[in-house]
């Protein structure tokens, strides 16, 4: 499995699984980013900077570090 950081601006996948700490995973279950999810890479900020992804309706910008623990 891949981590939706390797993305790229455009792409579409459907996530398979969540990883880190237990509070991690229950606030990107919170924000939407569950098994089966279909999320798009929408924009990628320079430099390291956050990622966002449209999702259920909604676009939604995470952390590299957290995006890293989302599978696809």
């Amino acid at each position: 499995m891949t981590s939706l950081t390797h993305m790229n601006k455009g792409d579409s996948a459907v996530i398979r699984a969540l990883q880190g700490h237990q509070e991690l995973r229950f606030r990107l279950q919170e924000m939407g980013f569950t098994p089966g999810a279909q999320v798009k890479l929408v924009a990628r900020a320079a430099f390291g900077g956050p990622l966002a992804f449209a999702l259920r309706g909604t676009t939604v910008a995470l952390r590299r570090s957290d995006a890293d623990c989302i599978f696809m």
